[in-house]
């Protein structure tokens, strides 16, 4: 398990969930605690995901804006002229 230091916390959790990390710890010999922390964990890193996946989205639609931009200029009618 992974070490960490704590800080107390106090939230409502449905029972279902409550029941579903009692199991968990349970089952795997972890504390609720390391059960949560590893939920947790797991949905930083999806949050992540998605957040680069719409950061890389809106870098190709200004690289895209920046691209149609130099094609109009690119047809000012000057390409056959010698450099």
């Amino acid at each position: 398990m992974t070490e960490y230091t704590t800080k107390p916390a106090q939230f409502r959790l449905p029972q279902w969930a409550h029941e579903f990390l009692a199991q968990e710890a349970s089952a795997t010999g972890a504390t609720k605690t390391d059960v949560l922390v590893e939920a947790l964990e797991t949905y930083k890193e999806k949050r992540f995901d998605e957040l680069m996946v719409e950061g890389y989205r809106e870098l190709a639609d200004e690289n895209l804006r920046v691209a149609r931009e130099w094609d109009f200029t690119l047809l000012d009618g000057l390409e056959d002229d010698p450099w």
